[in-house]
């Protein structure tokens, strides 16, 4: 995940799909806990193909640890 997140903002939804993150939020919470600063944003977003979209977080690495 800190890799994707380096080249630049990732979904969780993405991070599910192309990363084959089961739990991308539990993945956030322990790059945070090691000292990564990481913003969560709020967009919409289609999941699937002629579903409406619906709330999902956006990750942007702000600062590395250290």
């Amino acid at each position: 995940m800190i890799e994707a997140l380096r080249t630049g903002p990732i979904s969780s939804v993405e991070a599910a799909q192309m990363l084959d993150i089961v739990q991308p939020p539990s993945t956030i919470r322990r790059l945070r806990k090691k000292g990564h600063e990481i913003r969560t944003f709020w967009t919409h977003q289609s999941t699937e193909p002629g579903r409406p979209p619906h709330r999902v977080a956006k990750y942007i690495l702000m600062r590395e640890a250290s």
